[in-house]
């Protein structure tokens, strides 16, 4: 089995509040779950951080939930090769909120 990182990429504009968050975590819990031991790690990224552009510029003033694109979070998964990834990103329900991204991590 190889290891494939999700991440999950939304929109500006999105519902961001406590509740729709707390909600989309549920459903993201329970399709964990089922995954079973093919889940390895799933983690929220924070609002905040740095956005580093080149050597002489570095962004870290602002809340990155408001930027046009947003990266919220990542699952990774074990899978026996990307088509397999792929069906089992298209089984989280997070896909009715989010893009998700499938790369594979190279270890």
């Amino acid at each position: 089995m190889n290891q494939y990182i999700l991440i999950f990429r939304g929109q500006k504009g999105d519902d961001h509040s406590e509740e729709a968050l707390k909600e989309r975590l549920q459903v993201h819990v329970n399709w964990i779950e089922k995954l079973g031991d093919q889940h390895v790690d799933s983690q929220r990224l924070d609002n905040h951080g740095a956005h580093v552009i080149s050597i002489s510029e570095v962004e870290t003033e602002g809340d990155f939930m408001g930027i046009r694109e947003v990266i919220l979070g990542f699952t990774i998964i074990l899978a026996k090769d990307m088509d397999e990834a792929i069906f089992l990103a298209k089984t989280c329900p997070l896909l009715t909120y989010y893009e998700i991204i499938v790369r594979p991590v190279v270890v």
